[in-house]
């Protein structure tokens, strides 16, 4: 019996931890205390890791300086109707395989491998969405969800058995995603993509939550909209895009810094995840 006791200790941390982890959806922005929250574009590229993969959010999350910290990833439907993690919507230049993983039976998909930031192949599988669901369940994480497909309600449903709803963002990107995101995320936060004036009277037309709702901007949104939107108390997020605007390297760290304030934002999505944390971590 004297065995047992270690493992239901355990047990009962566990279940307490997430308790603590899982309040309401603003909870992790609290634990900030006031520093932007940062995301790993497809978990990040501060090492050559694969892309999308448990072994770069494991990376990301144990050398995070400060916590919570954030990792997005993309999540596609197998022809055998599982969720996999999985940014192109075929396999061909992250794995040995080939092939759109909608038309890709499971079979076929539990055989292939995962290829690093170099191009070199590993041991590693393509996850599984209830993987990471599973990975991040105790810990103190941010799940970015950019849901590719008609495959949103499934989604939430597993998102709910995990009991995860409070630490999970769903990106939304049309407005149709976004009107169904509020009538089935429950206290998931919602991203919605605005960079319109009609846009956002349509999200305020869904009347989401103002602590339940991110807004995505991007360069094309207008300042004056921008600051609009963050004086009604709604976060603000938008991607640091190094690897588009920046030839894929970093920022200098004031550029960060510099820009987060310029745009009053609460959230960053970056390709390095880990630097970016770093820098707050300093202050």
């Amino acid at each position: 019996m004297k065995k047992l006791i270690p493992v239901f200790v355990l047990s009962i941390c566990g279940i307490i931890a997430n308790a603590q982890l899982d309040k309401n959806p603003e909870s992790f922005m609290a634990g900030l205390n006031g520093r932007p929250l940062v995301i790993g574009h497809r978990g990040g590229f501060d090492a050559s890791l694969p892309e999308n993969s448990i072994s770069i959010f494991d990376f990301t999350y144990t050398n995070a300086c400060s916590k919570p910290i954030g990792i997005e990833f993309d999540i596609r439907k197998s022809a055998s109707g599982r969720l996999y993690i999985m940014h192109d919507s075929a396999v061909d230049r992250t794995t040995n395989g080939n092939g759109k993983i909608t038309n890709l039976p499971d079979e076929y998909i539990r055989t292939l491998f995962l290829r690093d930031r170099t191009g070199k192949l590993t041991g590693e599988k393509i996850p599984l969405f209830t993987d990471i669901l599973s990975f991040a369940q105790y810990k103190n994480i941010v799940l970015m969800l950019d849901v590719k497909g008609n495959i949103i309600p499934e989604v939430i449903a597993l998102v709910n058995k995990f009991n995860l709803q409070s630490r999970c963002i769903l990106l939304t990107f049309t407005k149709d995603r976004s009107k169904l995101a509020m009538q089935l995320a429950g206290k998931m936060m919602i991203s919605a993509w605005i960079e319109t004036p009609e846009q956002w009277q349509f999200i305020q037309e869904l009347q989401i939550p103002a602590k339940q709702l991110i807004t995505y901007i991007s360069e094309k949104t207008p300042t004056d909209l921008a600051n609009e939107i963050h004086d009604r108390n709604v976060l603000v997020m938008t991607d640091m895009s190094e690897g588009i605007r920046n030839k894929a390297n970093r920022y200098d760290p004031g550029y960060y810094k510099a820009f987060v304030l310029k745009m009053n934002l609460g959230i960053i999505i970056t390709d390095y995840p880990l630097f970016a944390n770093k820098i707050y971590c300093n202050e």
